[in-house]
Order: C-alpha cells, then sequence, then structure tokens
C-alpha cells in the first residue's frame, strides 16, 4: 500500500474538520480548572481560548488512551514513576 493511500483517510478527517464551523460553548468552571487555564496562558503565552483547546486536546489524548485502549498513565520525573489513577 503507497503512502498516499495510507494518509487518505487522515487527509479527509482533516478536510472535514475544516468545513466544520466552531461552536461556541458557555460553561462554568471551578478554582483549579481557572489556575490550569491561567498556568496555561502564562507560560505558553496563548490566548484563553487557546489554553482551552489545549487542555481539552490533552485531556481528550489520556481519556482514549484510558477508556478506549485500556492504557496506563505514567508520570515519569527523573527517577520517580507515579500511576496517575483516571475515573
Amino acid at each position: 500500500m503507497s503512502a498516499a493511500a495510507t494518509n487518505a483517510p487522515q487527509q479527509r478527517a482533516d478536510s472535514e474538520k475544516e468545513k466544520t464551523p466552531p461552536k461556541r460553548i458557555n460553561v462554568a468552571v471551578g478554582p483549579e480548572t481557572i489556575k490550569a487555564l491561567e498556568a496555561v496562558i502564562e507560560r505558553e503565552g496563548v490566548s484563553l481560548t487557546e489554553a482551552v483547546r489545549r487542555l481539552i486536546g490533552y485531556g481528550e489524548v489520556v481519556y482514549r488512551a484510558v477508556k478506549q485502549d485500556g492504557a496506563e498513565v505514567l508520570l515519569k520525573t527523573g527517577d520517580s514513576t507515579k500511576q496517575v489513577i483516571i475515573l
């Protein structure tokens, strides 16, 4: 199978994303979520909207790995490794 044929489904998915207009949502968030958003805004120099997009994207990756793939989430810092339990 050629590389072009392998990439075709991804290209269609990307094209469909571009055609779908963004949706506005209004949500109430707690203080911990505000702190997380402020940290992303400060560290990465992005807007509130972009910080929300990034954190949702990160969360979606972890959620899919745990809930769909049955993966474990491990945080490794130096010689220390901690397992993260996601309910």
